[in-house]
């Protein structure tokens, strides 16, 4: 039996055991009527309480206490105890949401079979104190390698600490009233010399390839920390000073040199100007990290932010400042919202590096949503809620998602995000805010738009989204489409391998590397809400060169039209053109209804793929990538090995896919496509 969105929301009864034997608990299930304010507030409440079971499997209680006796712990992680990232960051963010859920949902929430309030305040309590006691500042106890973590100055740092150290801060303030003064103290210790490093070190900005605008993020975290737990301390007014200033220079823009709006007019007569250190955003407003454009770490400046905002207003600070707000509406209307899709995930047009529909930007839409207002961010807020919900019905355990890629840092990561989720409208109710209704919103980021600094083309028609990726740093050539529907739009999955993924595949050729690399630019045609890309790459260490053009249409279609030439006498074992990695996941569906014919091939009457040759071929092997199980699909399957001389023609390929054409018209669709592509065909092209 299926179950509604409204009562996947309120799953209270159910416990962390369900696991949806019966089908999907997207497809079928999830829609885009909207959840009021105070039922989603207590679906992210419910949903930490039924985390609980896996938080109190990675509980290991210390043999020794720390050095003025006082019982500690930690939780377990990839480096358990290290004075890492892998040990620090997942004890740090499962100590603060434990001491969240004790301060706030006791009387909100029904906790799972086996876990109790007293396990939950202890482990908050004694992880704490591990956290604060680990620390460089205050040395209480050594991380299991004898050493400390954490940052001191400018000669005495560890990147990414501050991070962290929001974290135990939280956490330190959610057990404000059980901490003794000598606890506070080292609490103290620990934010002050973060802070001090913070005013010594130089404040980092560049966009190609690697932005600093996340890491500047983090940074006013523990700045805002310190001034909302510390607003008195003697160094405040240059804490203040500081956090303004990585403010402005997280999502700073190259028009940021000649803005000379003042930032917080109330207080003083600073501008951006006065403040900008250089850009972390391209001229689109897009950024780079790990070498290409990254959905995730365009989004998740905007949640960094976001939880200074939280840090100070929930810690009841006086050092209130709007430079944490700046360039956020700018990135949402320009970026985020130009690759939102139907079920509240962001597109990712070059695949992804971590876990997969994680729904990772749902705190970036609360900070846009409860500070600006933004009534297109609180739809896609409620999509994105609705999906976490759903995944993590797909565990026994109550973990976010099965096969983490980091283990308990990514399980900490994104209980971090539901709970500064619910704090955000706990500060700032959304209750009087109307949400944009889909179809408004699809409707008015239909018109095919260019990155022009990423290379990256996008559209959204009535039936599907559709875009194309030329990414230059991390080389890569990727289409990915989707249909326009809130639950079965992850049927294909962003697929990204031998840098030519989704729709273009690969050849494989014997001694050579399956590899790409452009010859010339790509040339973009947009038209309305249809655009056109065609390339040339020379591929497989330079033995072939590939001739490409791909069509989306305004309606329903993506056509792919190929053609190959050997450079070299070479033999060639394997061809996969036309590729999509179609979702084999408890998440999304385990079963899938496959329909085939000549030239043609349906899933669920989801996604349709139409040559004008073979049948296409779906893999009946489960792979994973990125915590997401998916099985192949390629429209030109052919593993015969065969000779072909230099100059020599290799092969012409078309194929168009469908996200709405049924198994019921699709050979009748076969044929009448296979008539147009023959008319249309690409002319032979001579080297």
């Amino acid at each position: 039996m299926k179950r509604t969105v409204l009562s996947l929301l309120l799953m209270a009864t159910i416990g962390t055991a369900s696991v949806w034997a019966d089908g999907s608990p997207v497809e079928g299930a999830i829609t885009s009527d909207f959840v009021e304010e105070p039922v989603m507030m207590h679906s992210l409440l419910q949903m930490l309480a039924d985390f609980m079971p896996y938080v109190k499997a990675q509980w290991q209680p210390c043999a020794e206490p720390n050095t003025v006796g006082d019982k500690c712990g930690c939780f377990r992680g990839e480096d358990t105890m290290a004075a890492n990232e892998r040990g620090v960051r997942p004890n740090a963010d499962l100590s603060m949401v434990c001491a969240f859920l004790f301060k706030y949902g006791r009387d909100e929430v029904t906790l799972p079979e086996g876990i109790t309030w007293r396990d939950i305040t202890l482990m908050a309590r004694q992880s704490l104190v591990f956290a604060y006691s680990t620390h460089k500042s205050n040395r209480l106890k050594t991380c299991r390698g004898g050493d400390y973590w954490g940052s001191l100055s400018a000669t005495d740092y560890q990147w990414e600490s501050s991070l962290w150290a929001l974290s135990v801060a939280f956490s330190a303030f959610f057990q404000k009233e059980s901490l003794k003064d000598y606890e506070w103290t080292y609490i103290y210790n620990l934010l002050k010399s973060e802070c001090n490093y913070e005013l010594e070190r130089q404040i980092p900005t560049g966009f190609q390839g690697d932005t600093k605008a996340e890491e500047n993020g983090w940074e006013t975290n523990v700045l805002a920390c310190a001034l909302g737990l510390f607003p008195d301390d003697p160094l405040a007014s240059r804490w203040f000073e500081r956090l303004r200033a990585f403010a402005i220079n997280c999502y700073s823009h190259p028009s940021d040199k000649l803005n000379h709006t003042i930032i917080d007019p109330d207080r003083d007569g600073i501008t951006v100007s006065k403040l900008y250190r250089g850009a972390n955003l391209f001229d689109d407003y897009t950024l780079q990290n790990h070498n290409y454009f990254h959905t995730s770490y365009q989004n998740v400046v905007m949640q960094e932010l976001g939880e200074s905002l939280v840090a100070l207003q929930l810690f009841g600070s006086p050092w209130q400042t709007r430079a944490l707000l700046h360039n956020q509406r700018e990135v949402m209307d320009c970026v985020l919202a130009d690759l939102a899709l139907a079920d509240g995930e962001l597109a990712m047009p070059n695949g992804n590096d971590w876990s997969m529909f994680l729904y990772d930007q749902v705190t970036s839409y609360s900070t846009a949503a409860c500070f600006l207002r933004h009534p297109d961010a609180l739809m896609l807020e409620d999509m994105a809620v609705k999906h976490i919900a759903a995944r993590q019905q797909t565990t026994p355990d109550g973990s976010w998602l099965l096969r983490p890629d980091v283990g308990a840092r990514r399980m900490g990561v994104q209980a971090h995000r539901v709970m500064m989720t619910w704090l955000m409208h706990h500060l700032a109710s959304t209750a009087d805010l109307q949400p944009t209704r889909w179809d408004d919103f699809r409707a008015a980021h239909a018109e095919a738009r260019l990155f022009p600094s990423q290379k990256i083309v996008r559209a959204y028609t009535p039936q599907r989204f559709s875009c194309f990726s030329w990414s230059e740093g991390l080389k890569s050539y990727t289409g990915y489409f989707t249909a326009d529907c809130p639950d079965r739009n992850k049927v294909i999955v962003p697929f990204r391998a031998h840098n030519t993924g989704n729709i273009l595949g690969w050849y494989e050729v014997e001694g050579r590397r399956t590899n790409a690399r452009p010859l010339g630019n790509p040339v973009f045609t947009l038209d309305g809400n249809s655009w056109t890309v065609r390339g040339v790459l020379s591929t497989n260490d330079d033995a072939l060169t590939r001739r490409f053009t791909i069509i989306s249409t305004e309606g329903d279609a993506v056509i792919l039209r190929d053609s190959v030439f050997a450079n070299a006498d070479v033999v060639i074992t394997a061809e996969r053109s036309g590729m999509l990695a179609i979702s084999y996941d408890p998440f999304t569906s385990m079963e899938r209804d496959v329909q085939s014919g000549k030239g043609w091939m349906t899933i669920d009457d989801a996604v349709t793929v139409i040559t004008n040759g073979p049948t296409p071929v779906l893999s009946t092997t489960t792979e994973y990538m990125n915590s997401i199980g998916y099985r192949l699909l390629t429209a030109y399957h052919n593993d015969e090995r065969r000779t072909v001389k230099a100059g020599e023609l290799v092969a012409v390929r078309s194929v168009a896919f469908y996200t709405s054409l049924p198994a019921a018209d699709a050979a009748r669709e076969a044929k009448r496509t296979a008539r147009y592509l023959k008319r249309n065909k690409l002319h032979r092209i001579k080297k």
